[in-house]
């Protein structure tokens, strides 16, 4: 939860403007355990996709992998519109949208170890293996869609033609610089989740308080009827699904590896303007902006875009110049 990381080491998203003059819940109760499913869950095999819907006859090949909380059904508007530009084949990653989840790892076994979002991205290598997918073009939502775009690139390069990104984040990045470093070691950030933000906040968060902190409306889209129907979607799964894949997402930093990246890589950023008072305090900048810092300097591969008056999910925002993005770059790379 992007307002709450001040807990143990204090991993701090400062709250903005407008949240400062709303005072927030911040209920916990001892009695819950986020950490395990709820009674009665069924989990599916481990390392397998939640889903995977495929569209379009066009001559190439894309793999779409939407964000947290979000299934492949959020890429329907822009496969129908498209399906004679690309064969495409969106996955949902398991335990997102209404699809079993894994089954819970051992207290014992790190956030760092990656368990979800690794099993995720193995049946995503997998799914490209077994369909004979010719070097698709690998498009990465948000969390955890950027990181398991990326690894496909930096340890597949023979299975990926192109990577695209959108509105994603390479690692968390604090915007309060006073209680810890801009970029802290991967250990730190490990340890950080392991023994202080998991056990004494997301563990017994409650779903009231989870709604209160987390992502808003706003922060997915601009207009405020698909931010809102965008922000039910991504609260659909339930807290266990969302505490492991987000602190998975906390304990980890794919910014160490760009440097090696030796795929194309289009960046598209979303402009974000005016949506926070207190600029400062933009948690969404320091996600979708700061995360990347110095990566187009020091790897000629990865190109950056900013599209302007757009959200997480700039898509909806702005079709046209999204499109353009898209098609361009796919244009340019090399058959």
């Amino acid at each position: 939860m992007k307002r709450i990381l001040a807990v143990g080491l204090s991993l701090a998203c400062s709250v903005s403007a407008h949240a400062q003059q709303c005072e927030r819940i911040m209920v916990q109760d001892s009695t819950l355990n986020n950490l395990q499913h709820e009674v009665g869950t069924l989990p599916c095999e481990p390392g397998t996709l939640g889903s995977v819907t495929r569209s379009g006859s066009g001559p190439k090949a894309m793999v779409l992998i939407p964000g947290l909380g979000f299934g492949a059904g959020i890429f329907d508007e822009f496969m129908a519109a498209h399906a004679t530009q690309y064969t495409m084949h969106a996955v949902t990653l398991a335990g997102f949208g209404g699809t079993a989840a894994p089954p819970m790892p051992p207290d014992s076994v790190s956030f760092g170890a990656l368990t979800w979002t690794r099993g995720a991205y193995d049946a995503v290598v997998k799914h490209i293996q077994a369909e004979g997918l010719d070097r698709p073009v690998i498009v990465g939502h948000w969390l955890g869609g950027t990181q398991i775009a990326l690894w496909l690139a930096l340890e597949h390069p023979e299975l990926v033609s192109g990577v695209i990104i959108i509105s994603g984040s390479t690692r968390f990045t604090p915007t309060d610089t006073t209680r810890m470093p801009s970029h802290p070691a991967l250990d730190y950030r490990v340890k950080g989740v392991d023994l202080y933000m998991v056990p004494k906040w997301f563990k017994t968060v409650t779903r009231e308080t989870w709604d209160d902190n987390n992502y808003l409306p706003g922060d997915y889209a601009v207009n405020p009827i698909r931010g809102l129907r965008l922000w039910r979607e991504a609260a659909r799964p339930t807290l266990p699904v969302w505490v492991r894949y987000l602190n998975e997402f906390y304990a980890q930093d794919v910014s160490l590896d760009l440097d090696s990246l030796q795929v194309p890589t289009l960046v598209l950023k979303p402009g974000l303007e005016d949506l926070y008072v207190d600029a400062g305090a933009n948690y969404m900048e320091a996600y979708c902006h700061l995360g990347w810092d110095g990566a187009a300097l020091t790897n000629p591969r990865i190109q950056m875009m900013t599209i302007p008056r757009s959200r997480a999910c700039l898509w909806f925002d702005q079709p046209e110049l999204f499109e353009a993005a898209v098609s361009g770059f796919v244009t340019s790379l090399a058959p």
